[in-house]
């Protein structure tokens, strides 16, 4: 349990946590396979240590599953490209990055919508002027009518928009990984008070029945 721990220290957007997690759970299998044969048969039921055991392996399994659901959102939502939801950005980015004290890269805002609005704005801006430029160039190259230099105009206009496509894409998967990151930490908290709670029922339940 301490190891699957600390495998929550592994870069959640790589695939190496989800296998790790996977070699840890057979491992543990394997270990109640040997365990189930080590233990005494009880007419009064399961024993209090084989249910720790199965506990423990249901938590083990939780883990896993929070790491599918991190790397689908670190994966499949930013191959596609989509935009971050408001509601997701007020939520996550705002509301539970706060509540779990997440720190933030420097020059990173908290909500994200600098990274977002601003730079759109801005690149709009700043695109709005370019096109003005290749407009007024188009305008000149139609009047020298010169098919060398109409072609290179295409082309300039073909590269400009490649490089704002590009640049999108990259501000939102920068804005998804961080969607990520929160709700990595968010669960991972969760994962640590399941884990607590567990510990306290099989301690009261120990007290009591040995009492």
């Amino acid at each position: 349990m301490l190891i699957d721990i600390l495998s929550f220290y592994l870069p959640p957007h790589s695939v190496d946590r989800a296998s790790f997690k996977m070699t840890l759970i057979l491992g543990y299998t394997v270990f109640l396979l040997i365990m189930n044969d080590l233990l005494p048969s009880t007419a009064n039921g399961t024993p209090l240590i084989g249910i720790y055991f199965s506990v423990c392996l249901a938590l083990m399994v939780i883990s896993l599953l929070e790491t599918v659901i991190i790397t689908n959102v670190l994966h499949h939502s930013s191959m596609k490209y989509q935009e971050v939801p408001n509601w997701v950005r007020i939520v996550v980015l705002k509301y539970i990055a706060t509540m779990i004290c997440y720190q933030w890269p420097e020059g990173v805002s908290p909500t994200l919508k600098t990274r977002e609005d601003k730079p759109e704005s801005s690149n709009g801006s700043t695109g709005g002027e370019n096109n003005t430029t290749l407009d007024s160039i188009s305008s000149v190259v139609d009047t020298v009518s010169l098919p060398e230099l109409q072609l290179i105009c295409q082309y300039l206009k073909d590269l400009h928009a490649h490089l704002l496509s590009v640049q999108k894409e990259s501000e939102l998967l920068d804005q998804w990984c961080h969607v990520g990151y929160v709700l990595d930490f968010l669960l991972f908290r969760i994962y640590l008070l399941l884990i607590s709670y567990t510990l306290d029922l099989v301690h009261l339940q120990f007290c009591i029945q040995y009492s």
